[in-house]
């Protein structure tokens, strides 16, 4: 039995950018010059289909004289065989949508026998099949994610990937729109060492020189705490096509952006919430489903052949266009009747005001039919009323633009609000059946703070002397250190994570970080960075130690040393003129890359910072190039406020960040080093200064009012003011 980093006939031979460079190469080479070849120089395939369908589709083609009828090679069961090329299957494709409004209707094979099988496990596999023992009792990790997932990054996904003007499995498109998805994932799985992201490339099981489609699938898996080998799977599929057309427009924003859409969120949201599965979780963009399940198929094809433990299936295909009939309509056929009492049974008692009803889609509608048809419990919850009214006398509420130019977000008023649904629907399907924790992140690190009572302390570094002095809060008591020398940066932080801020510096002429470890005041020393980078330490991966990290003014490029996993980041974000001022901006416990821009010429100051949540990007008018940027959390909300000192006025500006109001008020002077921290420990930081003429602090305590402290002398830098920009 192969793991699944073994089975990597899944991952393209090597790294996914080799992989998408050759993808797109073997498709250029693989369809190229089809329109007028015989029949026989194409690949050929043997799709499954439902006999009393394919029927119907024959009877239209001679109606219309629109061709030739497809030639009928066996049926068995009412599910017939057809042999088809490239051109044929897309061909049928567009019929059954046609026809039956079905995405695709039928199942892709590489030959005859396969074919044959498919059929044998269709008839074979059971609807009340059932392999654990559904219980809702994860209330405490569940409730949280749901009430974290938000629209506006639905539709943002949904947005982003039906700008291309297609996502065909066999177009530039498709490979386009795999490279969105894949890199999405992989920013959204950054941290979290139990979290991987691969392309799983489908190859030919009797040929494996030969692809099935150049566009890979993309799988995220996060592995469980208890039962690894247990997988849950949530799928949807990435391709979009548009009915006759090749390469026409297809922007797919329903069929399918809106299921990766929520897909994307569900993630976006476990690793907000540090959720950490029992069992298993795995997260499936598909390729090619369009034209007969291709990706999905391979899969499910694979995980039976080595017996992966597969404990439930949750199919995502279209999720944002609604009817009147129901918010949720589930697909009874072809999926497992245990599992759907489970899924209604998660809508009653997470979206109890969501009417779930009962609707048929046929066969191979959609990629969960390849996991039923491999005897895995599947559940297909879709977005409206499906059926015609031949069942309950009530038409069809789909949406008539699929596979058509006009599949748009504006289909749904240009809102995610119905696929919202959907994505807390498979929070409580992944948390309840993965079960699991969140994993609470570790209380925010006061900064500055040397002898771990949560207060920043008072503190000096005296460069001639390369000395470090601090009072510590705890008990009033100084302490001195000698650690440095007068031409290095200085950069505190608590990178060992032992809740204490270490003494540390960065030394520029070597690219060279020094840290000696507060718990044993043993050091280690390591080269991160070069000449002329800024040292920008924080903690980027939120598990609590600061991260070594440098911005590189030449090319605005970010390095990050995470320590999470002890790898390397880079984030291309700010110019030479920039100054980086890192903070927690979105409130995830993780600081968010961020520059303050003097706009030369205008005398204005513009801040940007890139969010670590969701990788969106914000950005403020506020304050003046000669103003110095002091950002941290003045108001206790736990998301750093954007602020600047005025050293002309000697007035603080915060702007909030729960509401984007500002407030301003006089606190020091134009000579002043401003000094902000937490010193009173109560999670707000305080406006301080450190007035250097006299060696005094003046510390204004939210919690515990003004504090005023003779500590260090005019040639003394405060160590507080490390970071202030």
């Amino acid at each position: 039995m192969h793991n699944f980093g073994d089975s990597v006939k899944l991952v393209l031979r090597a790294l996914s950018v080799v992989l998408c460079v050759a993808a797109v190469l073997a498709a250029a080479l693989f369809f190229a010059g089809w329109g007028d070849n015989a029949r026989a120089d194409r690949p050929m395939y043997w799709v499954t289909i439902d006999a009393s369908e394919l029927e119907y589709v024959n009877q239209k083609i001679k109606e219309q004289a629109a061709g030739s009828a497809y030639e009928l090679i066996e049926t068995k069961g009412g599910i017939a065989i057809i042999s088809v090329d490239e051109l044929e299957s897309q061909d049928l494709s567009g019929r059954m949508h046609d026809h039956f409004h079905k995405c695709a209707g039928f199942i892709r094979h590489v030959s005859l026998d396969e074919a044959r099988r498919s059929i044998e496990q269709t008839l074979a596999a059971s609807s009340d099949l059932q392999l654990v023992n559904y219980s809702i009792n994860n209330q405490a990790a569940v409730t949280p994610m749901i009430e974290e997932a938000a629209e506006p990054n639905i539709r943002q996904t949904i947005i982003d990937l039906s700008s291309l003007h297609t996502r065909r499995h066999d177009q530039q498109g498709g490979m386009d729109g795999f490279n969105m998805i894949f890199n999405k994932w992989t920013q959204l799985a950054q941290g979290r060492s139990d979290i991987t992201v691969q392309p799983f490339a489908h190859y030919n099981p009797t040929n494996p020189m030969v692809m099935l489609t150049p566009q890979p699938s993309v799988v995220l898996t996060i592995t469980g705490t208890e039962f690894p080998n247990e997988i849950v799977v949530v799928g949807g599929h990435q391709d979009s096509i548009r009915s006759g057309q090749t390469t026409g427009a297809a922007p797919g924003a329903d069929d399918d952006a809106s299921g990766i859409a929520s897909m994307t969120e569900v993630i976006r949201t476990i690793v907000n919430k540090g959720f950490r599965p029992a069992r298993t979780v795995q997260f499936m963009a598909y390729a090619a489903e369009e034209v007969g399940l291709v990706g999905s198929n391979d899969i499910a094809r694979i995980y039976r052949e080595e017996n992966r433990n597969v404990i439930g299936v949750l199919q995502l295909d279209m999720t944002n266009y609604g009817g009147n009939w129901a918010d949720i309509v589930l697909m009874t056929d072809f999926t497992n009747a245990a599992q759907n009492q489970f899924v209604r049974d998660l809508v009653t008692e997470y979206q109890p005001t969501l009417v779930v009803k009962n609707d048929q889609c046929g066969y191979g509608c959609s990629d969960h039919a390849s996991w039923h048809n491999r005897q895995y419990p599947a559940s297909m919850p879709f977005e409206a009323k499906y059926s015609g009214s031949s069942l309950d006398g009530i038409p069809a509420q789909y949406n008539t633009q699929l596979h058509t130019g006009n599949d748009t977000l504006a289909r749904s008023n240009n809102r995610a609000d119905h696929a919202l649904k959907f994505t807390r629907l498979a929070i409580s399907f992944v948390g309840e059946l993965a079960k699991g924790s969140l994993e609470m992140a570790p209380p925010p690190r006061t900064a500055f703070d040397f002898d771990g009572d949560g207060r920043a302390d008072i503190s000096i570094y005296r460069p001639a002397a390369g000395e470090w002095w601090y009072l510590r809060s705890i008990d009033g008591h100084d302490r001195a250190v000698q650690f440095g020398t007068e031409t290095d940066t200085i950069v505190p932080g608590d990178y060992t994570g032992d809740g204490r801020a270490d003494i540390a510096f960065y030394r520029p002429s070597e690219g060279m970080w020094y840290i000696l470890r507060s718990e044993d005041s043993t050091f280690f020393a390591f080269p991160f960075g070069a000449v002329n980078d800024i040292p920008v330490p924080a903690d980027y991966d939120g598990d609590g130690h600061v991260d070594p990290a440098v911005f590189r003014p030449s090319d605005g490029v970010w390095y990050v040393l995470r320590s999470s996993d002890g790898q390397v980041s880079f984030t291309s974000f700010g110019g030479a003129d920039d100054r980086p001022v890192p903070a927690d901006f979105d409130g995830d416990g993780k600081a968010d890359v961020a520059i303050f821009r003097p706009v030369g010429g205008t005398g204005a100051g513009e801040w940007w910072y890139l969010r670590s949540s969701d990788g969106d990007n914000r950005a403020f008018s506020f304050g003046t190039e000669t103003d110095l940027a002091i950002p941290a959390d003045y108001t206790g909300d736990g998301k750093a406020d954007v602020a600047f000192f005025r050293p002309s006025t000697g007035t603080w500006f915060v702007l909030r960040s729960e509401d984007n109001s500002f407030y301003a008020f006089p606190f020091g002077t134009g000579t002043d080093l401003v000094v902000p921290g937490d010193y009173d420990g109560d999670g707000m930081i305080d406006p301080a200064v450190f007035r250097p003429s006299t060696g005094t602090w003046f510390i204004n305590r939210s919690s515990e009012g003004m504090l005023i402290a003779d500590f260090g002398n005019e040639t003394d830098m405060p160590v507080p003011g490390a970071f202030v920009k």
